[in-house]
């Protein structure tokens, strides 16, 4: 009995709260007449009309969910298929959904970034015509500083005066002294070897400017020019120490070979040592050829004593000479001139030669003044230049230094242009 009043009291509770049983409460949120805001709640199996005046309602009509529960769905059902729906357009760019995003967010970024960029090409198009504008300055500055004036040391107009003065010196050394060996010539080379003062990071910068490649090579081969020549000076300076040495040794020999007014005065200045040739005869049967020997004074008038020199107005009547070393001495005629032959027992003086030079003086002084006078020449030819086929000297720093003169003055001349780097 218990099990049956509890179904019947389940029962009973599931069709109240369904509303199916009478004299059952409404429900919260149970249906409104007509479904519209403000209406009559109807009750339990009564429609209730809407108000006079008001719209037909265009939704159907919800019968009640007590009398017919599964009616009542469906019209709900309907009258939510007939509220109006939000449209919703499907486009496909033929692109996966998350692309959609990242194009986005790229638009944005393209929109920023093309401004910057023209920023950035206008930015390096004008620092390139800035750079290019103010390393031609620099170039006009290099070119004017190199060229420089005669009093600014290192300069090209400063070296190549020195160059003049040392061309001019060398060109008389050469026309008095023959660059043989004398003190002034080295004194005076050393005095203008201290002008010759080259300045390297000068070279270099102008190198290093917008100078073009001929013209830097132009500078750097008369530069490593004027080097050249102050080494020359300086090498034949160190040189002629110990050929100093050595040429006061062959002077001293010289000196002593040289006859004076106390041997034989008609000879003075000459050397002591002469030829005498010698031929057989029947009487002598010397053997056929020539003799070195030695001056020893000379005889006047009929006497057969040598002397140093005769009374004032008479000539010698013939020349004493020794064909040994402190031998008696034999005379001889001195012979001055003759094409064809040459008589024996005549004395003929000996011309000047390095031969000669080397047997009076010595060797080693005589070499000392061979190379001092190779050494000078050198150096004159680096300078001044070498004859031409022209006769006129080619290939001298000079010339050089005179070329590189007029091009650098005709950059030095231009005017400068407009930079920010300026």
């Amino acid at each position: 009995m218990s099990d049956k009043k509890a179904g019947s009291r389940d029962i009973s509770e599931l069709k109240q709260r369904l509303g199916l049983k009478k004299g059952a409460a409404p429900q919260a949120g149970s249906t409104r007449a007509n479904g519209a805001s403000g209406g009559v709640i109807a009750p339990p199996g009564l429609a209730v009309p809407p108000p006079p005046g008001a719209a037909q309602p265009q939704q159907p009509i919800i019968p009640n969910a007590a009398e017919d529960p599964f009616g009542a769905m469906n019209a709900m059902a309907a009258v939510a298929q007939a509220k109006p729906q939000k449209e919703f357009i499907i486009v496909n760019d033929g692109k996966p959904v998350e692309n959609v995003g990242a194009q986005s967010h790229g638009a944005s970024i393209a929109k920023m970034a093309v401004p910057a960029a023209i920023a950035l090409i206008v930015g390096i198009a004008v620092g390139k015509i800035g750079s290019g504008a103010s390393s031609y300055n620099d170039g006009l500055r290099g070119a004017r500083a190199i060229l420089g004036d005669k009093t600014t040391p290192s300069t090209v107009r400063q070296l190549k005066a020195t160059l003049s003065e040392i061309d001019s010196f060398l060109d008389e050394s050469k026309t008095k002294f023959n660059f043989r060996p004398n003190s002034e010539v080295d004194k005076k080379l050393k005095e203008l070897a201290a002008k010759l003062d080259v300045k390297m990071d000068l070279v270099f910068r102008a190198k290093q400017s917008s100078l073009d490649a001929a013209l830097s090579g132009q500078i750097m081969s008369f530069y490593a020019g004027v080097t050249e020549v102050k080494d020359l000076i300086d090498t034949h300076n160190k040189a002629a120490t110990y050929d100093d040495i050595m040429l006061k040794k062959g002077k001293e020999a010289a000196d002593k070979a040289t006859l004076t007014e106390n041997d034989a005065a008609p000879l003075a200045g000459q050397f002591r040592y002469a030829v005498v040739m010698s031929a057989p005869t029947d009487t002598d049967k010397t053997d056929f050829g020539a003799k070195l020997v030695e001056i020893a004074g000379v005889y006047c008038g009929s006497s057969n004593t040598p002397t140093a020199k005769c009374p004032d107005g008479e000539y010698p009547a013939a020349f004493a000479y020794r064909s040994e070393p402190g031998a008696t001495p034999t005379k001889g005629d001195l012979v001055t001139t003759g094409s064809d032959n040459v008589p024996a027992k005549k004395v003929v003086l000996l011309l000047p030669n390095g031969i000669r030079d080397a047997f009076v003086k010595g060797t080693e002084p005589t070499v000392s003044e061979v190379y001092y006078t190779k050494r000078l020449k050198a150096l004159y030819d680096r300078v001044h230049g070498k004859p031409g086929q022209d006769g006129k000297p080619v290939g001298g720093l000079l010339d050089d230094g005179n070329k590189l003169e007029t091009r650098l003055g005709t950059e030095a001349n231009k005017s400068t242009r407009f930079s920010f780097f300026m």
